[in-house]
């Protein structure tokens, strides 16, 4: 016969027979009956809060789930992409925190951030053994990136411009986000330059924009400048400028950029004749007077045509009877007047823009050879 009794400290008595007794002890969990461990269902993802970042910076990724036993993993996903596992040997995020009586379960994922990673979907997946269906949250990074330089097309500065001639100019600020803000000016210096979109006075500026998303979500905007030069502007500098915001509460300051065009203009001369009539006796002189009111670059040739037999023929200059017909003297003198000089005048000057002609002057000549 065997007799089992146990003592408060959990001694165990075997007494067998001739009543030897022998003393055990018993390493136990409990002496109450077993008490199974309770599961539970991890807690949703809670992600933290970002900003808006500009590119290159340094950004943390923080995604915690409360509770669940046994522990979930905690992985980062770029859209479908997994970017972090986590670093826990076990394969529980980074690991494990408590708060009161609950452990958490977290995961953060830090990196630079890059205009790839604007807009798109970065997701917290947490899931357990007991789960169904991964419990997800996602978040999306505002990325500020820099534009590329302003690049001007249209005419450039090796090209003149034709005075009172319509031309486009086109600005371009590509791969930027935000968009950028473009401004054109038009002076001498960048710092006398006046802003076209604020309007000058007794000119027209035409200023249309366009804005168009990339593959990467960066923004390209488009300015075209529609305008007519005057011979005023010969020499001034077109300027292209581009200013766009930087990530608040950056350590970066807004960016501006600028390019610029020389403008050079060009102007056919532009003649006055000094009366449309002369009358004049036979064997006198007459100055027929002309003169050039502009000319962009200088007229470098004067010349006097005269209608006879229904078409216009050059006056030949040969300082006997007809003189002048020069930049510096552009008048025509006539000496010892003929009958056969009677007709309309007309005088033209040239220079690299074309040439130009006045109106017309009628010479009479009165008496008799």
């Amino acid at each position: 016969m065997i007799s089992i009794s146990f003592d408060r400290i959990g001694t165990v008595a075997v007494r067998q027979g001739f009543s030897l007794r022998l003393t055990l002890f018993i390493v136990f969990v409990s002496l109450f009956p077993e008490i199974r461990t309770q599961t539970s269902l991890p807690g949703n993802p809670i992600l933290s809060i970002i900003d808006a970042k500009n590119e290159g910076d340094t950004v943390t990724l923080t995604c915690t789930s409360y509770g669940g036993n046994p522990l979930p993993t905690v992985r980062w996903y770029k859209n479908t992409q997994l970017v972090d596992p986590g670093s826990s040997p076990n394969g529980n995020g980074d690991g494990v925190f408590t708060v009161g009586s609950t452990t958490a379960t977290y995961n953060n994922y830090t990196f630079q951030v890059s205009r790839s990673d604007n807009a798109v979907s970065y997701i917290c997946k947490v899931n357990s053994s007991l789960l169904t269906s991964e419990l997800t949250r996602s978040l999306r990074i505002e990325v500020y990136v820099p534009a590329d330089n302003p690049i001007i097309s249209g005419p450039t500065a090796a090209t003149a411009l034709d005075a009172n001639k319509n031309y486009n100019h086109t600005c371009t600020a590509a791969n930027g986000y935000p968009v950028v803000n473009i401004v054109w000016r038009l002076g001498t210096s960048f710092g006398t330059s006046q802003d076209l979109s604020q309007g000058v006075s007794g000119r027209t500026f035409r200023i249309s924009e366009s804005t168009t998303t990339n593959s990467d979500s960066t923004l390209t905007k488009v300015s075209v400048l529609s305008w007519t030069p005057i011979t005023a502007d010969n020499g001034n500098i077109l300027f292209c400028v581009t200013t766009q915001l930087t990530a608040p509460g950056g350590s970066v300051p807004n960016i501006t950029k600028s390019t610029n065009v020389l403008i050079s203009v060009q102007q056919i001369p532009i003649l006055r004749i000094l009366n449309t009539s002369y009358t004049i006796e036979v064997g006198q002189a007459v100055t027929l007077g002309c003169r050039i009111v502009s000319a962009l670059p200088p007229a470098t040739r004067v010349s006097w045509s005269r209608f006879v037999n229904g078409v216009y023929s050059r006056v030949a200059i040969d300082n006997v009877r007809y003189f002048g017909s020069t930049v510096s003297n552009p008048n025509l003198t006539i000496t010892n007047v003929a009958l056969s000089d009677a007709t309309t005048y007309q005088c033209s000057a040239t220079n690299n823009a074309g040439t130009g002609n006045s109106g017309m002057t009628l010479l009479t000549v009165t008496g008799s050879k």
